[in-house]
C-alpha cells in the first residue's frame, strides 16, 4: 500500500485533539448532501415516472388521419368538493393496440373505469353515468397517486372541435401539469445548487486549519506537493464516501414518509421516488468525488507555501473586483424576462447566485476591517481581526445560510397566491418544499461551521488565553465573529435576491397578500437562531479545544 495511503486511514482512524469532532461533523453534513442529492435526483426520476402512465390522456398530437382514438378533458369537475379528472375516450378506428395504462381493454362507449378512490365514492356519480357500478377499475399503472380521482369515460363522439388524437394508448408524451412542475423542480434545484455546494465545502473544510497545519509540517519534513495533496484526498475521500453511505441509507428510510407529500396531484407510490441502482451509484461517487475536489482546493496554500501556514500568515486580502459578479446576474434576467426559455433562466439564475458566493469573502473582509476600526472593546476587536484575516474561513459556515438569503428574497416576488387551481396548490407545496430543503442545508453547514470554526481557533484562543485573556471575552468575540456576516451580508443578500426576482418580472410583484413579506420575516428569524444554535454548539468545543 502506498505510505500516504496509509497514513491517511490512519488519521481517520487516529485523528487527534479533536479530530473526531471534526470528522463527525464533516460525515453529518456530508450526509446531509447525499440526501438532499438523493431527493432532487429521484423526486425528478419520480415526477418522469408518473408522467409516462397518464401522458397518453392529453394526446400526442398527431394527424387526425392516422390516429387511432381522441381524448378530451371534461374540466372543472368536482367529487364531494374534491378535483376530479374526467376523461373522455373514443375509438376512431378498428385497431389491436394495448390499451390505455392501467385499463384492462379501451373502454366501449358508455363504459367507465375509475380509480379506487373514486370507486369508493361511485355512488355520487352512478346518476350521471347511469351504471350502478363502475366497468372497472383503473390499476396504479394508469394512475399518477394513489389518491387520485380519475374517470375514464368512453364515448361515441367527443363533444369538441379540436380533441386530442393518438396514435397509440402507450404514448410517454408528458403530462401539461407534471411538465410544468418538473420545470419549476429545475429551477428549485438551481437555487438551492450553491447552497448545496456550500455545504459540500464546508464539510470538506471543517477542520481546514487543523489539516493545514498538519500537512505544513509534513511538507516542512520532506514530502511532496503530490504527497500531502493525496494524503489529504484519501482522508476526505473516505469521510466522504462514508457521508454518502449514511445519506443514501437515511434517505431510503424515509422514501415512505417522503411519499406522503401531496404534489402533482396527490401523494406517490413508493417505487416511484426509491433511489434505483445508478441513482446509488451517482450519490456514491459524486459526493465523495466533490468533497475530495473542495478539500484540495482548500489545501492550495500548503502545497504552495507550507512556512507561511506554520507561521500564521496573513491571507492575501480578496479583491474589490469581485464586486462585478453583483451586475451579471441581475442584467441577464432583466434582458431575458419571463418569456424566454427554461435554460438561459437558469444560468441567469445561477450567475445571480453565484455572484453571492463570489462577492461574499470580500464583504465579510470589508466588514472586519470597520469592526475592528469602530470598535472600543477587545471583543469587537478580535471578532473584526478574524474576519478581516481570513475572510474566507469566516464566511464559508456561513455561506448557506447567506445564500438561502438570496433564496428567500428571489422567491419572495413570485410567492403564489390562494388559488384553488391543482398548478398554484402544487407552486405554493413546490416553494415550502425549496425554503424546508434550503435551511435544512443551512443549518447542517451552520452546524458543521461551528464545530470547524472552533477547531480552527483552537490555537489562537489558546494562545489569549495563555496571555491572560479571559475566556469570556474569546467566546463572546466567536460569536459576534459568527453573527456579523449573517446581519452585515446575509441581509443585504435577501435584498440582491428580491433585486434579481424584480429584474425577471419587469419589475412587477406577482406575490399576493403579505406572504412574501412573512417569508422574508421567517428568513431572518431562522437566520439569527441557527447562528445562535452554531455557538452554543461551538462554545464547548472551543472551550475544550483552547485548554491548556
Amino acid at each position: 500500500m502506498n505510505p500516504m495511503t496509509d497514513l491517511g486511514l490512519r488519521f481517520v482512524r487516529r485523528p487527534g485533539p479533536g479530530g473526531r469532532s471534526a470528522n463527525l461533523a464533516a460525515v453529518g453534513a456530508t450526509a446531509i448532501v447525499a440526501l438532499l442529492v438523493t431527493f432532487l435526483i429521484a423526486g425528478s426520476l419520480g415526477i418522469s415516472h408518473r408522467s409516462d402512465r397518464i401522458g397518453w390522456r392529453g394526446g400526442d398530437q398527431v394527424d387526425a388521419s392516422t390516429a387511432i382514438g381522441a381524448t378530451r378533458e371534461v374540466r372543472e369537475q368536482q367529487l364531494n368538493g374534491q378535483h376530479l379528472v374526467q376523461i373522455d375516450l373514443t375509438t376512431l378506428k378498428p385497431n389491436n393496440a394495448p390499451p390505455p395504462p392501467g385499463l384492462d381493454h379501451t373502454p366501449k362507449p358508455g363504459e367507465v373505469f375509475v380509480s379506487p378512490e373514486v370507486a369508493k365514492q361511485w355512488s355520487s356519480l352512478s346518476a350521471k353515468f347511469g351504471l350502478d357500478k363502475p366497468t372497472g377499475i383503473i390499476t396504479e399503472e394508469g394512475l399518477s397517486s394513489p389518491e387520485e380521482l380519475v374517470v375514464i369515460h368512453g364515448v361515441d363522439k367527443l363533444d369538441t372541435k379540436y380533441p386530442n388524437y393518438v396514435d397509440t394508448w402507450q404514448t410517454t408524451q408528458m403530462d401539461n401539469r407534471l411538465f410544468g412542475l418538473l420545470i419549476a423542480v429545475a429551477f428549485g434545484i438551481v437555487l438551492v445548487l450553491f447552497p448545496l455546494l456550500s455545504l459540500v465545502g464546508q464539510a470538506a473544510g471543517v477542520a481546514a486549519k487543523r489539516r493545514e497545519h498538519r500537512l505544513a509540517a509534513l511538507r516542512l519534513a520532506g514530502a511532496t506537493r503530490g504527497q500531502v495533496l493525496w494524503l489529504s484526498a484519501v482522508e476526505q475521500a473516505v469521510l466522504g464516501l462514508a457521508g454518502a453511505v449514511v445519506g443514501l441509507l437515511g434517505y431510503t428510510i424515509l422514501t415512505p414518509l417522503i411519499a406522503q407529500i401531496p404534489l402533482g396531484g396527490g401523494r406517490w407510490y413508493v417505487a416511484d421516488i426509491a433511489p434505483n441502482w445508478w441513482t446509488a451509484l451517482i450519490v456514491l461517487g459524486a459526493v465523495p468525488v466533490l468533497s475530495v475536489l473542495s478539500a484540495i482546493i482548500g489545501l492550495g496554500r500548503v502545497s504552495i507555501t507550507p512556512l507561511g501556514v506554520v507561521r500564521g500568515q496573513t491571507r492575501k486580502a480578496t479583491s474589490w473586483l469581485r464586486l462585478g459578479f453583483l451586475i451579471i446576474g441581475p442584467v441577464m434576467l432583466a434582458v431575458l424576462g419571463m418569456e424566454a426559455a427554461v435554460v438561459p433562466l437558469l444560468i441567469a439564475i445561477g450567475f445571480g447566485a453565484l455572484a453571492v458566493r463570489i462577492i461574499g469573502p470580500f464583504a465579510v473582509q470589508v466588514l472586519g476591517k470597520m469592526l475592528a476600526n469602530l470598535s472600543n472593546g477587545p471583543v469587537g476587536l478580535l471578532a473584526g481581526r478574524r474576519l478581516a484575516d481570513d475572510p474566507k474561513a469566516a464566511f464559508r459556515p456561513v455561506a448557506a445560510l447567506v445564500l438561502s438569503g438570496f433564496v428567500t428574497g428571489f422567491i419572495s416576488v413570485f410567492m403564489p397566491g390562494g388559488d384553488g387551481d391543482p398548478s398554484w396548490q402544487d407552486m405554493r407545496i413546490g416553494v415550502a418544499l425549496l425554503m424546508g430543503l434550503v435551511f435544512v442545508t443551512a443549518a447542517a453547514s451552520t452546524a458543521a461551521g461551528a464545530v470547524g470554526t472552533a477547531l480552527d481557533q483552537a490555537a489562537p484562543a489558546r494562545a489569549l488565553r495563555r496571555s491572560g485573556v479571559p475566556l469570556t471575552v474569546i467566546e463572546r468575540a466567536a460569536r459576534l465573529a459568527a453573527l456579523a456576516p449573517v446581519v452585515g451580508v446575509g441581509l443585504p443578500v435577501v435584498g440582491f435576491g428580491a433585486l434579481c426576482g424584480l429584474a425577471l418580472s419587469g419589475g412587477q410583484i406577482f406575490t399576493e397578500g403579505n406572504s412574501g413579506i412573512l417569508l422574508l420575516i421567517g428568513q431572518i428569524v431562522v437566520g439569527l437562531f441557527l447562528v445562535a444554535a452554531a455557538g452554543m454548539a461551538g462554545a464547548p468545543v472551543l472551550r475544550k479545544a483552547s485548554a491548556n
